[in-house]
């Protein structure tokens, strides 16, 4: 697995800004999902939320429709994600936190953070689980959606390279000392590209290339992985590309 380089996250995920909801097919289904598990089990409603790392604005309209009025927030590694979001709904200036989320400051007495798919790219996510509390009232609410250790499985297994991505229980554990963890669940989704250039495209045009040690892609090095992705993975002439969404609906510890 490669190291979290996040100035080659933004840079990836900058240059994504105009593609992304064109291709992250997957990540809006995760979005919507997420909301409605937010619906479902954050009571009562909250008056000031904060989301984490929102994109172009997947989560953040479904946010707006869900919780008429609330006070949002938003935050995003990317300036320009964060202020396309912010523009699309009518979110003021100063309700945008740019920068990396591990290390900007919060604000305080939030009712519920909420953040779709952004998670894995923690570097420290013991500690921000930690910070992430802080920044809750009593009895706040965090859900949030992550990849387990089956994403990507065909990009890793070709390539060797990928996100360390944690197990279950490892983020159950590291989420305990501060939060009651009241739901959890996965589920795998796969999309199905004709050849390997297209899955390749597909990675860049929703920025999740963003990792350290990404190829350089010589002609001689996509044939080798062009052809090492069919004779893995082919299925029926198509070849599949494996998500792996995990959810999490979190409570802080009175």
């Amino acid at each position: 697995m490669t190291a979290i380089d996040k100035a080659k996250v933004a840079c990836c995920f900058g240059k994504s800004v105009e593609s992304y909801e064109q291709h992250a097919h997957v990540q809006k289904e995760i979005a919507a999902h997420l909301a409605g598990l937010a619906g479902d089990y954050v009571k009562p409603l909250p008056a000031k939320v904060l989301e984490v790392g929102c994109g172009t604005g997947l989560l953040t309209g479904s946010i707006k429709r869900l919780w008429i009025g609330c006070d949002l927030w938003i935050n995003d590694l990317v300036e320009g994600m964060c202020m396309k979001s912010a523009a699309r709904f009518c979110i003021p200036a100063s309700h945008c936190l740019v920068g990396d989320i591990e290390e900007i400051p919060l604000p305080g007495n939030m009712d519920c953070l909420l953040s779709a798919s952004v998670f894995q790219w923690l570097s420290h996510p013991q500690a921000t689980y930690a910070r992430l509390a802080e920044s809750l009232s009593a009895g706040g609410w965090l859900v949030f959606s992550t990849f387990g250790e089956d994403n990507c499985l065909e990009l890793r297994e070709v390539s060797g390279t990928g996100l360390p991505y944690l197990q279950k229980e490892e983020t159950i554990a590291m989420l305990s000392g501060h939060f009651q963890v009241i739901h959890v669940e996965e589920e795998h989704r796969r999309l199905y590209f004709p050849d390997a250039v297209q899955v390749l495209k597909h990675i860049k045009q929703t920025g999740v290339n963003g990792l350290a040690g990404s190829q350089i892609w010589t002609r001689g090095k996509l044939q080798d992985f062009s052809a090492r992705y069919a004779r893995l993975f082919a299925c029926d002439g198509m070849l599949p590309l494996t998500y792996h969404p995990r959810y999490f609906v979190c409570r802080k510890r009175q």
